[in-house]
């Protein structure tokens, strides 16, 4: 009993380095998730087309940024990026084909309003606007993603 006791005490007197660990520990998890998913995205890339549905912004519901959608398999999927996109403009979104909510938004990429959405995305040979491996390398080397 005097184990516990002891336990607890120093769980009492310490519980800011605690908290502070956990929270260092949830921060950390939550990068290398986050890391992971574009890891994902990369390797079982689609394509399609994201509707860009707000200026920049400071912050509202979805965080800071721009917000977008895109649509897969019938799925209306809403994001928002970092980029600063003007709302109406279309751009290139590369997403997991497997975890269609995990993305990389090709920010360099704008379509015009005549190509049409593809209804299961685009392989990158299908891709109907110029876009080569070169252009994607740059985009994995800002994310750290080579």
């Amino acid at each position: 009993m005097e184990g516990i006791k002891g336990i607890l005490k120093a769980i009492k007197n310490n519980y800011h380095i605690i908290l502070g660990l956990a929270t260092l520990i949830i921060i950390i998890t939550t990068l290398f998730l986050s890391r992971h998913d574009l890891k994902n995205a990369k390797k079982n890339s689609k394509y399609t087309i994201a509707y860009i549905t707000s200026n920049w912004h400071q912050k509202n519901n979805n965080g800071v940024g721009t917000d977008f959608t895109y649509e897969v398999n019938g799925e209306k999927i809403e994001k928002t990026c970092a980029n600063n996109l003007e709302k109406g403009t279309r751009y290139i979104v590369l997403y997991d084909s497997i975890a269609p909510k995990n993305y990389i938004m090709l920010y360099n990429h704008p379509l015009p309003d005549s190509i049409k959405r593809p209804l299961n995305g685009w392989k990158f040979n299908e891709v109907p606007v110029k876009l080569d491996s070169s252009d994607l390398k740059q985009y994995f080397q800002v994310l750290k993603l080579d």
